[in-house]
């Protein structure tokens, strides 16, 4: 019996670490999507997102974001991550605040357990990039739950289901090397790491054999 994912060509797995206040991980995401919308429409994309933390002593609730930027010396990047952003349809806005990010990622990996783990990463990096919501929150994450149509999640962040998926996630992206975000791992064996431009994508994808 002959299946889809029988034929390689015909479907690409791409394991996707990243930290939801990381701009270039949303900037770096749209342009992943606009090269894979050139992809052959027989060919099915699984993707997987990874957690990744660049501070995980980050507080609960956060603390001013553009404070956190103006002390980390990234002020100066603002304007061009803005021009990057609109290139992408991203409006970024840099008010609000920025905390821990450990319950998004567990938010993310339960989203996946109900076949909405892409919404949930685009609504989470939506509500911090561009709305100014500080998603270290729980009331806030419940309300992205909610719009991106992810069921029950109140109960679930009250918990501490997946706390040690999420935790053993994290240590194996250090043990992989991953040191930087975004990085995206294709069929397993060929990494990218970084915001690559859609026209890269697709020179990788073509070398690959999926364009």
């Amino acid at each position: 019996m002959s299946t889809v994912s029988e034929n390689p060509k015909k479907t690409l797995k791409i394991d996707i670490v990243s930290d939801n206040v990381c701009p270039w991980c949303f900037i770096g995401k749209r342009r992943m999507e606009k090269a894979l919308d050139k992809l052959p429409k027989d060919c099915k994309v699984e993707i997987t997102w990874k957690p990744f933390q660049l501070n995980s002593k980050a507080p609960v609730p956060g603390v001013s974001k553009i404070e956190k930027y103006r002390n980390g010396g990234f002020e100066s990047a603002l304007p061009y991550w803005t021009q990057q952003g609109k290139k992408v349809g991203i409006n970024f806005s840099y008010g609000g605040n920025v905390g821990n990010t450990f319950d998004s990622h567990r938010l993310i990996a339960y989203a996946k357990q109900q076949g909405k783990q892409d919404e949930m990463v685009e609504k989470i990096m939506s509500y911090y990039f561009e709305q100014e919501k500080d998603i270290s929150v729980r009331e806030v994450l419940e309300k992205a739950a909610k719009e991106a149509g992810v069921q029950n999640t109140k109960e679930f962040l009250e918990s501490k289901k997946l706390c040690k998926k999420i935790s053993d996630e994290l240590l194996e992206g250090r043990r992989m090397g991953v040191s930087s975000v975004p990085c995206f791992i294709l069929n397993d064996e060929h990494m990218i790491s970084g915001a690559w431009e859609a026209k890269d994508w697709e020179k990788a994808l073509k070398k690959m054999g999926y364009l």
